[in-house]
């Protein structure tokens, strides 16, 4: 059996300055009178942080968690794919978790759980758990 797969589609980090997929402007210069240049944004991408680390902290190795930029979109269909066929996720399932990926979105074992902004991580432990019991109990 397969383990549990959570997909975190994150914030775009292109900020407006071209920046690509894999990289991230960062440092003093990127403040404008003594603020930062795009909080918002910044503020969203910290904001996956403590979801990330209960999810880490909380499963370890036991789940496959996966950060993807939305703009990687060969990456993002493909895990989603894998795990649609992995997980048994129905056409109409897959479908909707396909049409409706915004920049930030959770995703777990092909289905999607949360989307717009960063759900409470114990919801997201809540649902894992319940995914993986659900799985154990799956017939193979």
């Amino acid at each position: 059996m397969r383990k549990s797969s959570v997909i975190l589609v994150r914030e775009w980090e292109g900020q407006s300055t071209g920046s690509g997929c894999c990289g991230r402007l960062e440092g003093e210069f990127l403040k404008c009178d003594g603020k930062r240049v795009f909080p918002e944004r910044r503020a969203i991408m910290e904001g996956m942080g403590p979801l990330y680390m209960t999810l880490r902290s909380r499963f370890g190795d036991a789940v496959d968690l996966e950060v993807v930029d939305p703009r990687n979109v060969f990456s993002l269909i493909f895990l989603l794919v894998r795990d649609f066929l992995a997980f048994r996720v129905g056409v109409g399932v897959a479908l909707r978790t396909l049409t409706r990926l915004p920049v930030q979105a959770v995703v777990i074992n092909g289905r999607l759980v949360a989307r717009g902004e960063w759900p409470d991580p114990i919801e997201v432990v809540a649902t894992l758990e319940a995914a993986i019991s659900e799985a154990s109990h799956r017939p193979a």
